[in-house]
Parts: C-alpha cells; sequence; structure tokens
C-alpha cells in the first residue's frame, strides 16, 4: 500500500510518502524559506564573465543566480544590464547562489509545457503508435503560439478530457509568465509554483491510495484542489485522531535514523555516509554478518545487494545531490559487478530527481550524479555546530591549554605583568590548567598570580585573559 501523509504545522510542512509502512520519500518546506526551483524570474545581466562560461543575474532575492552558456536560448545577444527571462533550476547553497536557466519548462499531470518551442515529444515508454498519435495529435491542437510539449507516460492511461486539461492549463500559463515578461520591470518574480500541500496532490497522488493530512484548513484547500485537477477526492482523508500523525505511523523515528552516520542493513553489514561540499561518499561495510561455508563472493555480493537498495533510499530522504562515490565490498566476478550496477540503476528509478549510475571506476568506486535542487534533509533540522563550526571535532582540552599557556609566553615576551591575571575558560580547560605540570609551567611563564575561573558558556577554543 502506498499512502502519503501531510504533517502540517505554522512554521513547517512535511510529506512522506510511505511504501508498505516503510519511508520512500520526505518533502520538509518551512514558512518562509519555500523552495525557489522551479520559479520563474524577469532578472537584469549583471557580469558576463566568459572564464566561467556564463553570466551572474540578478533576480531580486538579494544574491545573483547564475546562468551557464550552454543553459541560454540560441540567437540572444547577452549584455550586461539586459533582461533577460530565467527559470531557477537549483536552490542557493552556503557559498553559491541558485542556479538559473533561460530553458523555461512547467510540468503538468500528463505533459511538461516547454517555452520557445514547437516540439511535440511522446514518452519512449509509450510504445503503442495509435496512442502515440494520438496524444501527439491531441497535444499539438491544444499547444499554444511559441509552447512545445513533451508528453508524460502517465498521460497513456488518463482520460481523454483530463489529458486536454491538463494541456490547456499549462499552455494558458506559459501565456501568462511570458506576457507578464513582456510588461514587468527586472528584476520581477513572475511565477512561482504551489506550495508542498498542492504538490502532494498534483504530483504524488496518482501514484498513491490515499493522502492523510492532520491540519483541517489545508485537507478543505486539498479537496478544492483535487475537483480542479479532476483527482478523485475519496482518496484525501482528514486525520483527527489522538496520537499524531507522524507519530502513529512511525516516520519520526524514520526520521531521526535519517542523521546516523552509520545505516544497518538487513544483512548485518552496514552503510557509513560522509558528506563534503561537493562529494557524498558511501562505504558498505560487511560488519558483524558472519555465513558459515559462505565463499567470499557470494557474501560480498549479497550484501551488496542490500546496500545497492537502501542507498537508492537514503540518497532520495537525505536530499543528497551531486556527485556520489559508493565503495562497495570487492566482488571479482565481472557478471556479479554488472548485476549489482542494474541493480542500483532498477533502484534509483524510483526517485523523482533525476538520479545517474555512471558505472565502477578501475578502484571499484562506483560513481553516481544526482541533481542537486534544494537542501539536504538535515539542514531542515539541525544548525551547524557553534563549538565545531560543522566539522564534527572540537578542539581537545590539552590543546586548548596548551594555547592558552603559549598566549600566555607571547605576552610575556614583550615585559613583565604588572598585576595578576584572570583566566577565563571552559571546565574541562580549567581542569588541565590546574593540574600538575601544566599548573606549574602557567605560573612560571606568568610570574604573578593567577586565578582560573570556569565559564560555561565558552567553547573549547575561547578563553580571556585579564588583568586584575
Amino acid at each position: 500500500m502506498k499512502q502519503l501523509l501531510l504533517h502540517v504545522r505554522p512554521d513547517q510542512t512535511t510529506l512522506a510518502l510511505l511504501d508498505n509502512d516503510t519511508l520512500s520519500q520526505l518533502f520538509v518546506e518551512r514558512a518562509g524559506e519555500e523552495d525557489i526551483v522551479g520559479r520563474v524570474y524577469k532578472g537584469v545581466i549583471k557580469n558576463v564573465v566568459p572564464s566561467l562560461s556564463g553570466m551572474f543575474v540578478d533576480i531580486g532575492i538579494g544574491r545573483n543566480a547564475f546562468l551557464r552558456d550552454r543553459d541560454t536560448l540560441k540567437g540572444a545577444p547577452r549584455t550586461e544590464g539586459a533582461s533577460i527571462l530565467v527559470q531557477v533550476e537549483k536552490d542557493s547553497t552556503e557559498t553559491k547562489g541558485p542556479l538559473v536557466t533561460e530553458k523555461i519548462s512547467f510540468a503538468g499531470r500528463y505533459a511538461v509545457a516547454l517555452a520557445g518551442s514547437s516540439y511535440i515529444g511522446i514518452s519512449k515508454k509509450i510504445t503503442d503508435e495509435n496512442i502515440r498519435n494520438r496524444l501527439r495529435s491531441a497535444a499539438s491542437s491544444l499547444a499554444g503560439e511559441g509552447t512545445g510539449f513533451i508528453v508524460r507516460t502517465a498521460a497513456q492511461g488518463a482520460v481523454e478530457e483530463d489529458f486536454r486539461n491538463d494541456i490547456s492549463s499549462l499552455s494558458r500559463t506559459m501565456d501568462i509568465v511570458m506576457r507578464r515578461g513582456a510588461i514587468e520591470k527586472a528584476p520581477a518574480l513572475l511565477y512561482r509554483d504551489g506550495d508542498l500541500a498542492v504538490k502532494s496532490v498534483r504530483d504524488y497522488l496518482t501514484g498513491a491510495d490515499r493522502l492523510l493530512v492532520d491540519d483541517r484548513a489545508t485537507y478543505a484547500r486539498l479537496l478544492t484542489l483535487a475537483e480542479e485537477e479532476h483527482i478523485s477526492k475519496d482518496k484525501i482523508l482528514f486525520y483527527d485522531e489522538r496520537e499524531s500523525l507522524f507519530h502513529a505511523f512511525h516516520v519520526d523515528d524514520e526520521i531521526r535514523r535519517l542523521f546516523d552516520r552509520v545505516v544497518p542493513l538487513p544483512s548485518g553489514g552496514s552503510l557509513v555516509i560522509d558528506y563534503t561540499e561537493a562529494l557524498t561518499v558511501i562505504d558498505v561495510n560487511s560488519g558483524s554478518f558472519k555465513a558459515k561455508g559462505m565463499p567470499h563472493d557470494q557474501l560480498a555480493f549479497l550484501i551488496n545487494k542490500d546496500a545497492a537498495r537502501e542507498i537508492a533510499r537514503q540518497i532520495r530522504l537525505r536530499g543528497i545531490g551531486g556527485m556520489i562515490m559508493v565503495d562497495f565490498i570487492d566482488m571479482e566476478k565481472k557478471e556479479e559487478k554488472e548485476k549489482l550496477l542494474q541493480i542500483l540503476r532498477n533502484a534509483v528509478k524510483e526517485d523523482h530527481t533525476k538520479t545517474l549510475v555512471l558505472g565502477m571506476t578501475s578502484l571499484g568506486l562506483v560513481e553516481m550524479t544526482r541533481k542537486r535542487t534544494t537542501k539536504r534533509t538535515w539542514q531542515y533540522y539541525y544548525d551547524p555546530c557553534t563549538a565545531c563550526g560543522g566539522t564534527g571535532r572540537i578542539l581537545s582540552a590539552k590543546v586548548a591549554a596548551d594555547r592558552i599557556l603559549e598566549d600566555l609566553e607571547n605576552r610575556r615576551r614583550k615585559g613583565p605583568f604588572k598585576t595578576a591575571l584572570e583566566i577565563r575558560c571552559p571546565g574541562e580547560v580549567k581542569k588541565v590548567l590546574e593540574t600538575g605540570p601544566m599548573k606549574e609551567n602557567l605560573e612560571k611563564t606568568a610570574g604573578t598570580d593567577i586565578t582560573i575561573i570556569e565559564e560555561p558558556s565558552y567553547s573549547r577554543e575561547t578563553y580571556t585573559i585579564l588583568s586584575i
């Protein structure tokens, strides 16, 4: 059974997709921090940078967006100060502004509308020529001027009226955006996608058995939307039980586990997931799994198969994007390596975000890429640690004490201290400073009376030295 759980709170909306009671996908939207991916802006070109093969565009959000040359439309001049219509492909990161494209498109339930095109394409997964011709003819007859379409796989089972309504709606949206783009003064927002509640019905409900929502106002809004989108309202249910929605379906527990570095596998092995700015590394370990009499190759293949399926799930749930390197357990047989890659490719097909399994390197590492659009999931739940600055490590108390001693030595070289001193530092550092040889060195270096005061609010790297 596939079901959607929409958990609505004043500051955050969370959508969980469950497949047979197992968390399959997770989407988070904070109030005031809505996803800008898919938005269309009229921007102003600020800098054309040939060395970066692109240009910076002011779209009015405080940080310039970047437009790559390969994402521009052919034939149009690109000069500083010129206005340009762009759509956001990737949201900002801590160090970069959003990535935008001139190739504007809008996705519906049954088709994707393309700006500045007359192309009508049909999904390759629709193989029946009669159906392909019918859908192509319907899309062509309803397409607005300068709008092309790619018909999605879901269209082959759609009711004719629903398909036509979807195409007409996309054509109207494209027409409105282009008309606004012609009259608005840049920088300006021309189009924003629906919020997470809207997406739950428009993008995900078709493939699910039901949608449970725990907010009455949102429930009423979704019923109206379902009617407008010609979707069965019977699938949308209001959840009003004593136990909270996510607690009742154990989603809270699964979300907490998403932030663990080590992920256990059913076979007894585990995944170890580490992040960098541009790369995510996943290591597959055999762990405590022992198979009596099983050859190493069979054992490795068994654990790797489990790992491949779980890796696809974890990168979806954690919102991992960019380059991904996976170090599977070594296998000797070429056919088993090929089977493993195919298992991984099949597993990532469930992902709504474009994910590619590129192959295995000579070192046995599997290369993957996943389109980075929004934040990683942990960024919605955690702030960077103030003590370690996000590194996952804090300075040892011994080294922190050594730094205080070295600071005293440097100050003493400029001349003797004329008054007694007061050192304020965290409790763990105070303990080291007051122990054995360190205390003797401190007093010898200072050459004056020293009082050490514990300061609980200080991090390990913070201290003050005052004259008293």
